[in-house]
């Protein structure tokens, strides 16, 4: 007997990095002045005793959008959620219709892995909602790369009595990957299918790098949301990587310039470039203490061991060891300069004095050779 969904839905999260940092207790007011439905992100569980979470994001509730996947015309649910630390995540939740195959489903995730349709409507929802908060945005910006994630979130299904038994009915792989046109091997589907988190016997997680499959019988949202957070923390990880990057190559511009001699005295590219770094530094610090901050858990409850498995499949840790080398990098060479720059203006101040005992001196040699060779 095949695997059907009698009930679903396929939630396309996107995130974008929009600014430095968002005022939200302000945009909450913009929005209420706008009249526009909106409400801070919680846990369905008693965050008292299991969740602790600091600045919790702002969701807002946008109009319905249709989105054509083969052929077939779907009403789409869109919200967002507003990020202290610069993120906007767009989230287009597309019902699948009852009684649809597993098999059709794979072919659905083959579509949304390569439409560009789903993008663009994004990244329009997206500049929309941003123009109406700017003014609560520090340092707006516009960033060309972004993180999306497809969840598929099945509420219901037939042809399996416990969720355990959907490895033997159903290419769980094949959804994952959108791969509708090979049958992948066991080399490759294994690595997915092994890594799955249970915490009753009728639900499952299974998560991987681009797309994950949750079975949620009660409708239980946290699992999707905790997804959706490690994203936005994945986008601002790699926006500070691409950042430091940044800055290596405009000092090493600098280094293979011809700003040498008086030029590099009188210049203050590295000047400039070592306070950059130390604000980095701070900046850097600082958004790690957010995101430490932003969901801490007490004891070890399931939604904490479902962020560790979103940060090791988002590799997290490689994110952060990347960027604590390069900060170093950046430090170790702007101080190496800094204090060539501060030696070369020691040696021009010395024969600036050098020049000004030698000015005193002057009046005093005429005085000598009046009175050594009278006229």
């Amino acid at each position: 007997m095949s695997v059907k969904i009698l009930k679903g839905s396929i939630i396309f999260n996107t995130a974008f990095d929009v600014g430095w940092e968002i005022n939200l207790a302000k945009v909450e007011e913009t929005l209420l002045s706008a009249e526009k439905k909106s409400s801070r992100f919680r846990f369905s569980k008693d965050p008292r005793k299991a969740i602790i979470i600091k600045e919790a994001p702002i969701k807002i509730d946008l109009p319905q959008e249709e989105i054509t996947i083969l052929g077939k015309k779907y009403k789409t649910s869109v919200y967002s959620r507003v990020w202290d630390y610069g993120v906007i995540s767009i989230n287009l939740e597309i019902p699948i219709e009852t009684g649809s195959s597993w098999e059709e489903l794979v072919n659905i995730a083959g579509t949304l892995e390569t439409d560009p349709e789903i993008e663009k409507l994004s990244i329009r929802l997206k500049d929309n909602l941003k123009a109406s908060i700017i003014n609560h945005i520090k340092n707006p910006q516009e960033w060309d790369y972004f993180e999306d994630y497809i969840t598929y979130f099945l509420e219901g299904l037939d042809g399996v009595s416990k969720p355990l038994e959907l490895f033997e009915k159903a290419d769980i792989a094949a959804l994952i990957l959108g791969e509708n046109e090979h049958k992948l091997s066991t080399m490759s589907s294994l690595p997915i299918t092994d890594n799955y988190i249970q915490y009753y016997d009728d639900d499952l997680a299974i998560i991987d790098w681009n797309s994950a499959v949750l079975i949620e019988p009660s409708g239980n949202r946290d699992v999707a949301d905790v997804i959706e957070f490690s994203l936005t923390h994945l986008l601002e990880l790699r926006y500070y990587d691409y950042m430091i990057d940044k800055k290596l190559d405009e000092l090493y511009d600098i280094i293979n310039g011809e700003n040498k001699g008086l030029k590099r005295v009188i210049k203050t590219h590295y000047e400039k470039i070592a306070r950059e770094s130390s604000q980095n530094y701070v900046d850097f610090s600082d958004f790690t203490a957010k995101v430490e901050n932003s969901l801490k858990t007490v004891g070890d409850p399931y939604v904490a061991t479902v962020f560790r498995s979103c940060a090791e499949q988002f590799r997290f840790d490689d994110w952060y060891q990347s960027i604590s080398r390069k900060m170093n990098t950046l430090f170790q060479i702007t101080q190496i300069f800094q204090g060539e720059i501060t030696a070369i203006r020691s040696h021009l101040l010395e024969i600036i004095i050098i020049l000004l005992i030698a000015l005193e001196l002057i009046p005093l040699g005429w005085q000598l050779m009046d009175y050594f060779f009278p006229r």
